[in-house]
């Protein structure tokens, strides 16, 4: 039987072997509202992972701005 934690896990199985594997591409994209989308590829170009990052984390002191 397939749910949700089977779904869950398989996803973290696949973003740990991309980390574990080649390097990956990172892409900073402005995000709606503020802050940043950040987009992992693989070497291959596949999407592996999304992340975002809010405005306040980004004008913080750590930002250079």
């Amino acid at each position: 039987m397939s749910g949700n934690g089977e779904i869950d896990r398989d996803g973290l199985t696949a973003r740990l072997e991309a980390l574990e594997g080649p390097p990956l591409i990172l892409m900073e994209l402005p995000a709606e509202g503020g802050g940043m989308d950040l987009l992992m590829y693989d070497e291959a170009g596949a999407l592996v992972d999304v992340s975002f990052v809010p405005a306040a984390l980004m004008d913080g002191p750590a930002s250079g701005r």
